[in-house]
């Protein structure tokens, strides 16, 4: 079997967005760039586009950012559609855009599993943790492993997820960066700069504007995405022959959603998909804060459960082009493919647009961990180490961590090149690093059992064991050394053995302490006074549990189809 990533033949990952279309360009010690009249035109869509999110990003946020609550939930007064665009333009990000396409064009819509899974996990969410989360009203996601388990593993949480958010928040930079740069045939020596560009917007906006602004600029981000990306999708399939022409000339085997075992993403990786999403659609920081500013219980729950529908949307956006890509460019590499598709078929202006929308994806993830980052520090960590917190204080703490991840991004993302690709590192980081925490909130929602030794353990023993695996996959001297059978199975049919042992710990040495008080149940059941549900008195239409029995029925026929 092969090993748990694709493997690409590039020496560098910037060299084959130039050598998927046949064209080269020549070492130059003192490089200059020279951009053709079609460019600028391009050029000129992005600037503008980038000038005004950032300008839109600071107006809309600036009524909203002087206390702790407005700035990091905008003041809990977010409908179900904000929500719902929210957290789909945060989830997917421009990794997808680059990395999904191009593992699309080796193994079809099979590598669109992520985001069909991950949108059931959404919807359980919806169902079970997202009523809790409103009905205590939680100001932060580790606030709850504090109210279930006590102050510890909040702490354990907030430092996990910082480490993690600094780890990875400039692969987004970096990736963003690379696009920029192939879609207009740059070089790769122009990569610093381009990351400066993109965490100079990103930081403005999301520093000074706080959470409204996040949100509000991803509503507005998102329908560029869409725009763009359907745009691409529709204009890659029609000059492929359409779908009939598509699906004779490559067969079946790329239309099919569960693949043997061996192939990049086999069905057995199904489990361990589910068990990453785990995190991302429980408990998440950077995706369920927005859910933590709905206006009441129903917007809460039918905007993630709205953003569960938009990723159906995974497949004309992320499959169809690097699908079509196989006919139209059969010499395009993996991560190059959706910007070599993009530069090759669309028009001059077309092609800018789309660039706009891959550089939307990219903001709207980014954006929303640096709030994500700030709230943590903020409400989190700082109370716990200060002698005597203050709000004002612990705001002004927040936007300057914040300021200071966009800085180190920018500084390091250039440097993310020697990772390799950059989608299943992406994956590896937030699956092994952040499982034993998913798992808390999981098994902290449905049992009474697991007590604050149990998770501090789980967390603890979970999250180091997690981060040497990724550490000693990801670098080859390391991976070398590493057991063959190890390094042989696929990095999703490692996750279910990593819960198997971190549910042992959690339920092991809950059960050789003593049971929780009956404080550390309450947030289960409780309800804060005043917190209105908002689902009295609503049509059909308008039902939850309509919309969640369809969306359910939709995704059984997809893999029926499929």
């Amino acid at each position: 079997m092969p090993p748990p990533v694709r493997r690409h033949s590039h020496r560098n990952t910037a060299i084959p967005l130039s050598e998927a279309t046949g064209k080269t360009r020549c070492a130059n010690p003192h490089p200059q760039i020279s951009v053709t009249s079609h460019q600028l035109i391009d050029l000129g869509i992005c600037a503008t586009y980038l000038i005004a999110i950032t300008v839109f990003g600071i107006w809309i946020g600036r009524k909203e950012s002087g206390t702790q609550e407005g700035y990091f939930l905008g003041g809990r007064k977010f409908g179900w559609f904000s929500i719902g665009c929210s957290v789909f333009a945060t989830n997917i990000s421009i990794t997808q855009f680059m990395s999904v396409s191009g593992m699309s064009r080796d193994i079809g819509l099979a590598s669109i599993n992520n985001d069909l899974v991950g949108g059931l996990l959404m919807a359980i969410s919806a169902l079970f943790f997202v009523p809790i989360y409103i009905r205590s009203r939680l100001f932060t996601m580790p606030e709850f492993l504090a109210r279930r388990y006590g102050p510890a593993a909040r702490q354990v949480f907030g430092w996990v997820y910082l480490v993690q958010s600094v780890l990875q928040q400039p692969t987004g930079y970096y990736i963003g960066g690379l696009a920029l740069l192939g879609m207009f045939g740059f070089g790769n020596e122009h990569l610093p700069l381009a990351c400066l560009i993109i965490g100079l917007t990103v930081g403005l906006y999301s520093v000074l504007g706080g959470l409204t602004a996040v949100v509000k600029t991803d509503v507005v981000q998102l329908g560029l995405l869409l725009v763009g990306g359907m745009l691409l999708s529709y204009m890659a399939v029609d000059r492929a022959g359409g779908w009939s022409a598509l699906h004779a000339q490559l067969g079946t085997t790329h239309f099919e959603l569960l693949l043997p075992r061996g192939t990049a993403m086999p069905w057995t990786a199904l489990p361990g998909i589910a068990l990453h999403s785990c995190y991302f659609a429980f408990c998440s920081i950077h995706i369920l804060q927005r859910v933590l500013g709905a206006q009441n219980e129903y917007h809460a729950r039918q905007g993630m459960l709205f953003a569960a529908w938009l990723k159906f949307l995974a497949i004309p956006l992320f499959a169809l082009p690097g699908i079509a890509a196989v006919v139209l460019l059969p010499q395009a590499t993996g991560d190059a493919t959706y910007a070599a598709l993009a530069r090759e078929i669309l028009p001059v202006g077309l092609s800018g647009l789309v660039l706009a929308g891959m550089l939307a994806a990219l903001m709207s993830s980014a954006d929303s961990s640096v709030n994500a980052v700030a709230c943590v520090v903020a409400a989190d960590i700082y109370p716990s180490i200060a002698k005597k917190p203050t709000e004002a204080t612990g705001l002004r703490i927040g936007k300057w961590t914040g300021a200071a991840l966009v800085v180190f991004a920018v500084v390091v993302a250039p440097h993310y090149q020697n990772l390799g690709t950059i989608y299943p590192f992406i994956l590896r980081l937030g699956g092994f690093l952040l499982l034993p925490v998913g798992l808390c909130f999981l098994f902290g929602r449905f049992s009474t059992r697991v007590n604050a030794q149990g998770a501090i353990a789980c967390l603890g023993i979970g999250s180091l064991l997690g981060l040497a695996y990724v550490v000693a996959t990801s670098l080859p001297a390391t991976k070398a050394s590493l057991p063959g059978w190890l390094t042989a199975l696929h990095f999703y049919e490692m996750l279910p053995l990593f819960f198997v042992f971190n549910t042992a710990v959690l339920f092991g040495v809950s059960w050789l302490t003593p049971p929780p008080p009956p404080d550390r149940l309450a947030v289960l059941t409780e309800r804060v006074a005043g917190v209105d549900t908002g689902a009295e008195g609503r049509p059909l239409w308008q039902s939850f549990n309509l919309w969640l029995a369809l969306f359910c029925g939709t995704l059984g026929l997809i893999y029926l189809v499929f």
